[in-house]
């Protein structure tokens, strides 16, 4: 029966994109020619095509011009397609930032909106501690030449200095991990990541102080919050934007911290069975 049902799913593939199926056949004959070669030949071969892969990046138009973004795996297809739909809100509250401001995107992944930001003409802080989506997010950003406006750091933001584990395969490009304890199916492969507050990066390594602050980081940012404590009190940090389960406990406590610093709820964005909760800085207080 599986045989049949993909033999049914080839032909409707070929009969309604038959540019994609024909160059999925002749990848995998390329697949197959290359396993059968010997090992030195292979691998001067496999070796120039990922390169030359690599560099052809998706190109994903937008209303401030094309972007372009390095393609390793699915995933990272997928972070890139989906830009502009799969979180809008988030699109629309960047698109507001003020001229020049200081964004920190917090869990920059492969730096979707990273890039985004600094196209618009924002200076970037972006903060990712997986070895393998720090490479893309580098690489995006120098593919779209706005690497000199954007700082990306291989670490994690908590509320204190160390060395922690990290759950993550770099065989998984654009997954997203958590550190260890964090998530709850932990992954049998590590990474050891340098972990750092908001407030010492600051203060201690003269990184710039965010208007705007993008967190997206499951399971640790109230850590996050908590670090950062001296940084939120100053009235340069305008706005948040924080994927959020309110209802929770610790969705609780993290509303309750940064209203805490001064800031308010100003809007709500569902998807995919969380919440984007975007809180400004009061202007009573």
């Amino acid at each position: 029966m599986t045989g049949a049902m993909t033999e049914h799913n080839d032909d409707d593939t070929a009969r309604e994109h038959p540019e994609r199926w024909y160059a999925e056949k002749e990848f995998l004959l390329l697949l197959h020619r290359l396993r059968h070669l010997p090992p030195s030949e292979r691998a001067y071969l496999q070796g120039q095509f990922t390169l030359d892969l690599v560099n052809e990046p998706c190109v994903v138009d937008t209303s401030i011009g094309p972007l372009s973004f390095v393609l390793l795996g699915r995933a990272s297809a997928g972070r890139a397609m989906s830009l502009l739909t799969k979180q809008p809100a988030t699109i629309h509250w960047i698109d507001a930032f003020q001229p020049e401001s200081v964004f920190w995107d917090v869990g920059a992944n492969v730096g979707a909106y990273t890039v985004y930001a600094a196209r618009r003409g924002a200076k970037v802080v972006a903060i990712e501690p997986a070895a393998v989506n720090l490479f893309l997010l580098a690489a995006n950003c120098e593919a779209n030449r706005v690497d000199d406006r954007v700082q990306c750091l291989m670490l994690g933001l908590g509320n204190v200095t160390g060395v922690a584990q990290l759950d993550v395969s770099q065989l998984m490009p654009a997954a997203s991990f958590k550190f260890k304890g964090k998530g709850a199916q932990p992954l049998p492969t590590h990474q050891a990541a340098l972990t750092i507050s908001m407030d010492r990066l600051i203060e201690e390594y003269g990184v710039a102080c965010p208007h705007y602050i993008k967190i997206d980081a499951p399971g640790f940012t109230e850590d996050i919050i908590t670090g950062g404590a001296r940084t939120l009190q100053r009235p340069d940090v305008r706005e948040l934007h924080i994927e959020l389960r309110e209802a929770s406990k610790r969705g609780r406590r993290i509303a309750d911290l940064l209203h805490g610093h001064g800031f308010e709820i100003t809007g709500r964005d569902s998807h995919g069975g969380s919440t984007d909760v975007t809180f400004a800085r009061s202007t009573t207080r």
